[in-house]
């Protein structure tokens, strides 16, 4: 049960991120730092929450107080700590109203007092400051002065208001927190919920390097788009705004390719090109473009699929750009070559143009052939993982089976580097790895990904038990436990009541997110929640329009839980 809070808590990874940022508070605001010196924001408004209202020297107050002014601003955008301030404040004046119709007041002494005691309150996150408001060990009216309006940009008087608001929702917080109780069995269940790990030995077998292995017949894609109609059509319309609405010229193509590297020798290149124009030859004599694809193209998927491409945009053909320009200005059913490109001597089949609206009638056929190409190459993965299962059952080793490849990568670390290392990983033949010892996280299996089944099934497999197939996303999987880890009752013993304590500030932060959001919403849903977008905005980027973010194409929503991802 507390692990499903800490799971569900959406608010979890932001008060991580949070504590990270005002850690660094005191740090921001040392000695020569600048801060933002007196603002002239308090009149404009960045928010409305009901009836109340949050100013922009308000938004900003709680900004620079989050360290969020200390990054740069490319940086700040990509965590989006600006929509995650502007979260916390929606949060805080939603528990600060609650408050006040239970009748819970703040005095200015209690502000007061807090900071004498060296602390103050951001976001309801509780942040020493003694460095900036005493001096000679003693508390000095002069330097907490200087902090309110050089640093956070707001008079003495604005600071005690905004810190009686804080401690208003603190109070309702910690009214929360009476009727808290978590029972021993929840802390002993936690305890060993995450005292008992498991490493688990596994192979995936991915359909996605299957995908592209052959071209299904006409018949098989007329059979597909019958049974599937109703499927295929939902498809459509939820890739008909982004793939089917006024799309730039495209061209169907099929190609036969023999490979040839840039820098062959002028002998390869002269046997590449005699063949190429045998191929050409065979064209000449009406013998069908994808038989002759099949028999003179050098890559066997090119083989398979009889030298399809399928639908392509200029620029994205994999051609150089003469060769490309040479396909766009052709007609349907032009044949383009013998043309050689950085990769191969091609010959290209321009089998049909299109731009524009593209009709349901016009996408079905690409639709249908994706769709069942998927669900064969998933049948093809899972068929595999099966053998392979029971291969082993018959003694067979996973581990010989599906021997660890030597990692050919160069140590590139660029971001075009990573992005092909994750798409090789997803599409990669299969080999054996291992998990790592981890504890029970809901459906997510380390190092393997999601799966229902199989984090339910990883903690009770027995020492070298193989089991599977899995299904995870687009790959089937089989496990093997390598080492099994359980909990210490000893530790347990020792450790009770820091583990209760803990247990009861897991379920109090689940029980205050959960009011939060379920009160967020219903405020937002009955249209009392308005913010001005354009405080959202990061510098050296374009101010949002109504409803997005700075920059951005998503949607600032209140009560959304901003990720920093």
């Amino acid at each position: 049960m507390l692990e499903t809070m800490r799971r569900n808590s959406r608010s979890a990874i932001v008060y991580v991120l949070f504590g990270i940022l005002i850690a660094a508070f005191v740090l921001f605001f040392g000695a020569g730092s600048g801060g933002l010196g007196p603002t002239n924001a308090s009149a404009t408004v960045a928010a409305k929450v009901q009836g109340s209202t949050l100013s922009e020297q308000d938004f900003q107050f709680a900004y620079i107080a989050a360290g969020g002014s200390n990054l740069p601003p490319k940086q700040a955008k990509e965590q989006r700590i600006k929509e995650m301030v502007m979260d916390k404040l929606i949060e805080r004046e939603l528990l600060a109203q609650e408050a006040d119709k239970l009748g819970f007041q703040v005095s200015q002494k209690e502000v007061e007092d807090m900071v004498a005691d060296g602390r103050m309150l951001v976001m309801g996150y509780s942040r020493r400051i003694d460095n900036l408001v005493t001096k000679n060990g003693a508390f000095d009216y002069e330097r907490f002065k200087l902090m309110c309006t050089n640093q956070l940009g707001v008079s003495v008087m604005r600071f005690i208001e905004i810190e009686q608001r804080e401690l208003l929702a603190d109070k309702m917080r910690e009214s929360m927190k009476a009727g808290i109780r978590v029972s021993p069995a929840e802390v002993k269940q936690e305890f060993d919920d995450h005292g008992k790990q498991v490493n688990l030995a596994f192979v995936r077998f991915s359909s996605r390097h299957l995908e592209a292995d052959e071209e299904p017949s006409a018949a098989e894609l007329a059979a597909y788009e019958k049974t599937h109609e109703a499927d295929l059509k939902k498809l459509y319309e939820e890739r008909k705004p982004l793939l089917f609405t006024k799309v730039d010229k495209q061209a169907k193509l099929r190609h036969i390719a023999i490979d040839l590297p840039k820098d062959a020798t002028a002998d390869t290149t002269a046997k590449v090109k005699a063949r190429i124009d045998e191929a050409k030859k065979a064209l000449d004599d009406k013998k069908p473009f994808g038989d002759v694809a099949a028999q003179f193209s050098s890559n066997p998927s090119n083989q398979r699929r009889h030298g399809e491409m399928g639908w392509k945009k200029k620029g994205f053909t994999g051609f150089n750009e003469a060769v490309d320009a040479k396909v766009f200005a052709a007609k349907k059913g032009d044949v383009i070559g013998p043309e050689r490109t950085d990769r191969a001597y091609e010959i290209i089949l321009v089998e049909d143009l299109r731009e524009g609206d593209v009709t349901y009638d016009q996408a079905v056929g690409e639709l249908a052939e994706q769709e069942l190409l998927r669900d064969k190459a998933k049948q093809k993965a899972k068929s595999d993982a099966q053998a392979a299962l029971d291969r082993v059952r018959k003694g067979e080793k996973l581990d010989v089976m599906f021997p660890v490849k030597k990692d050919d990568s160069t140590g590139d670390k660029s971001p075009e580097a990573n992005f092909q290392r994750m798409l090789a990983a997803q599409s990669e033949e299969p080999q054996i790895k291992e998990t790592g010892l981890f504890s029970r996280r809901g459906e997510i299996v380390q190092g393997i990904g999601v799966s229902k089944e199989l984090a339910r099934q990883a903690f009770d497999l027995k020492q070298d038990e193989v089991a599977g197939p899995f299904e995870v996303a687009s790959a089937y999987v089989l496990v093997q436990v390598k080492e099994k880890k359980e909990p210490d009752d000893k530790d347990f013993e020792k450790r009770r009541r820091e583990l209760e304590d803990e247990a009861e500030r897991v379920k109090w932060s689940s029980a205050v997110s959960s009011w939060a959001r379920n009160r967020c919403l219903e405020v937002r849903d009955a249209g009392h929640i308005h913010i001005a977008n354009e405080i959202l905005a990061y510098e050296g980027t374009p101010n949002p329009r109504p409803g997005q973010f700075a920059g951005d194409t998503t949607a600032y929503v209140p009560c959304a839980g901003h990720m920093p991802f």
